[in-house]
């Protein structure tokens, strides 16, 4: 029971961050209304797509109207926000800005939840989980920026997909340890949800080769 509500509350919290962070860049950009759907829908389901292909299974946003009417709220939210402001929410429609990449940090942690509980669900290994958290966690980002024209935050983002990939390391370590669910999914999200912002805080930098 726990552990269910827990999980639908990350797809929740994920989907919505992900929506906004998508529509809201569809706003910086100046699409329509119908641009800035598909950017928000394309951001919110698009990881969760990518590992539903890879498990070979249908979309769970085919099946369950969770993950639509989520991303519609996040749409929503966003512009209602816009049209009550006039002018640039809370920073939201620079991608720069530390609300925007809060929004998508919210995201990227649940997402990274999401992905690695499917794959120890179907019996992944080590580097299935990792691999499957990752790209569900960055997938819909890279989607979005990708429409949007622009280079994907996780190319130019040293420690982006690299604060998804040590979550999901450490969820199979907890998982193999036989620890409950609820304990592994919550301690995954909050530390990638914290290496994400200690990265935007201090900017942190993995090291580049030299040419």
């Amino acid at each position: 029971m726990l552990e269910g509500l827990l999980f639908e509350s990350f797809v929740a919290m994920g989907t919505i961050a992900f929506a906004m962070s998508g529509a809201f860049k569809a706003i910086r950009h100046e699409f329509d209304v119908l641009g800035l759907l598909v950017l928000g829908f394309s951001t919110a389901l698009g990881g969760g797509l990518i590992r539903d292909a890879l498990l070979h299974r249908t979309p769970a946003a085919f099946i369950d109207d969770g993950p639509a009417v989520y991303a519609l709220i996040g749409c929503a939210i966003t512009m209602l926000s816009h049209r009550l402001s006039r002018k640039h929410v809370f920073g939201l429609t620079d991608p720069n800005s530390r609300a925007f990449l809060f929004l998508d940090a919210i995201g990227l942690a649940a997402f990274t939840v999401m992905g690695a509980s499917a794959g120890a669900a179907s019996g992944l290994n080590a580097f299935g989980i990792v691999m499957l958290a990752a790209l569900t966690g960055v997938g819909g980002g890279m989607i979005r920026d990708v429409l949007a024209g622009e280079t994907p935050l996780v190319l130019k983002e040293d420690f982006y997909a690299t604060a998804t990939i040590i979550g999901a390391i450490i969820f199979f370590a907890m998982y193999r340890l036989s620890l409950a669910m609820t304990t592994v999914t919550a301690a995954t999200f909050m530390i990638t949800l914290l290496l994400r912002l200690l990265a935007i805080q201090y900017r942190w930098q993995l090291p580049k080769p030299k040419l």
